[in-house]
Parts: structure tokens; C-alpha cells; sequence
């Protein structure tokens, strides 16, 4: 698995598998990470269900700043809270990225110019974001991966997007959480999985951000090394 930078301030060091990959289990207890779950999926932003816990929102607000991306892609936006959350951090540090933002079912709470809802599958892209659309969008890009935690999207996700990211560009692949809480059978080994097939593919170019990743720990967040860097 390769490493783009790590937390070398913090005093832990990360729990490796005999395979040499970095293990995805986060560091606060399943307990306490269902706990913070349960408001997880409470949380809303400006009245409009977002979804968010704390920890990826402080690490997606520090990713903002740092990529100042021009590009925004997300994958899986249930009500749209996030989207809007989204738009509005980018804005408050002068951004004003073209935002995109992918379901198969389009039920949106949130009717905003600075955002496109589109119908689309995670599996299937190619229907959605054509080589002509994709073309036209600035780098840096930041694609956000939160559709259904299943193996076969995120793989298909992260292998479509491998195609037509740059050097710099993010993809931040959520809910590996799934492996703390032990439920990651129900999504056919789920996220995580998926990013270790896709990580050993000799074609993947790209590599763990272990420096978001272990931000607060190793692993704490949802996106257990799944924030990751287009080499």
C-alpha cells in the first residue's frame, strides 16, 4: 500500500497486517463509535439532513483549504445537506468550485445554483460523467465517495476515476467505518476491501494520505484510509 505522507507528530504508530496493509480499524471503540454514529445520522446543515460526523468535518474543512479544489464530485447524496455544507465551506475560504452531485435516487431537499444534482450509478458512471463533461472540468478535483459502502461500487467508483484524475487530485472514500463496526460482510466486505483491490492493481495511481487519515488517531474517521492522492 503506498503512503503519501503520515502523521509524524502524533506519537502512535499504525496497526500493520501481516500483508504489509495498513489495518482500517479505527481507534475509538465500536461503543463510543456507535454512540457518536447514532448523532452522525442526525446531523443536519441549515435545516437540510447532512450526515456528517465531526471528525471528517474538520478533515474535510483542512482538505478544502489545503487543494482549494476547482472540482467537486460527489458520489451518493441522499437530501443534499452535505452538498450544501460542501458549497458553503469553499466559499467562506474565496472558492467557488463546480459542484456535482451524483444519486440514483434524486430526492434532494436542497435547490441551490451553486450545485448540480444529477441522476446517476455509482457502478456505471460512464452514463453520467461522459469524457466531454469530464473534459471540461478544473483540476484540482475532490471526488467524494458515499454511495451505498458496497465493494463492487467503491471499486467501480474508484477504477472509473482513476481514469481521469491528475496529480494532486482527491477522492475520499467513506465508510470503512463499516470494519469497526463489524457490518462490513452486509456490503460484501464493503469499502475497505475494495480499496486494497484497487490500491494493489498495478494501474491504480494513487496512495493513502495517512496524514488525514490518523489526523486524530489512527483511523479515526469514516474514511478509513480511504483519503486518498492521485501520485
Amino acid at each position: 500500500m503506498k503512503i503519501y505522507r503520515d502523521q509524524t507528530f502524533q506519537k502512535f504508530k499504525p496497526v500493520i497486517l501481516e500483508n504489509g496493509l495498513r489495518s482500517p480499524i479505527c481507534d475509538v471503540d465500536a461503543k463510543t463509535l456507535r454512540r457518536i454514529q447514532k448523532g452522525t445520522m442526525q446531523h443536519s446543515w441549515k435545516g437540510v439532513m447532512c450526515n456528517k460526523n465531526p471528525f471528517d468535518m474538520a478533515l474535510y474543512g483542512m482538505l478544502l483549504y489545503e487543494i482549494k479544489p476547482k472540482t467537486i464530485i460527489e458520489i451518493g447524496y441522499k437530501f443534499g445537506g452535505s452538498a450544501l455544507w460542501f458549497a458553503d465551506q469553499a466559499n467562506i475560504m474565496g472558492l467557488e468550485p463546480e459542484l456535482l452531485c451524483i444519486d440514483i435516487e434524486q430526492r434532494e431537499m436542497v435547490a441551490d445554483p451553486r450545485i448540480k444534482f444529477m441522476h446517476g450509478d455509482g457502478r456505471d458512471l460512464s452514463k453520467s460523467l461522459p469524457i466531454d463533461l469530464l473534459s471540461k472540468l478544473d483540476h484540482p478535483w475532490l471526488v467524494i465517495e458515499d454511495a451505498d459502502h458496497s465493494f463492487d461500487t467503491t471499486l467501480s467508483v474508484l477504477k472509473f476515476f482513476n481514469r481521469y484524475m491528475k496529480t494532486g487530485d482527491y477522492i475520499a472514500v467513506e465508510d470503512g467505518i463499516c470494519d469497526t463496526f463489524g457490518n462490513q460482510d452486509i456490503y460484501d466486505g464493503g469499502p475497505n476491501k475494495a480499496i486494497y483491490n484497487f490500491l494493489e492493481d498495478e494501474s491504480s495511481m494513487f496512495e493513502v494520505d495517512a496524514y488525514y487519515c490518523d489526523f486524530f488517531g489512527n483511523n479515526v474517521t469514516w474514511c478509513t484510509n480511504g483519503f486518498l492522492r492521485r501520485s
